[in-house]
């Protein structure tokens, strides 16, 4: 039988939060995927090159 004390702490509470909780990270970098995605996809319709009109040809 193990008793706890103030000294005497597990090794998930020495951790941190975030690593007795690996599921966050994957939450985390999901989301920072997306908004990665989000922030191209923002740029690009943004900056679209410039329309030119193409000369149709006589076929020979």
């Amino acid at each position: 039988m193990t008793t706890s004390t103030p000294g005497n702490t597990s090794k998930s509470e020495t951790l941190g939060f975030l690593a007795s909780r690996p599921w966050l990270w994957v939450v985390f970098a999901f989301v920072m995927l997306l908004s990665a995605w989000s922030v191209l996809f923002y740029i690009a319709l943004n900056n679209q090159p410039e329309v030119v009109p193409l000369k149709h040809l006589i076929p020979a």
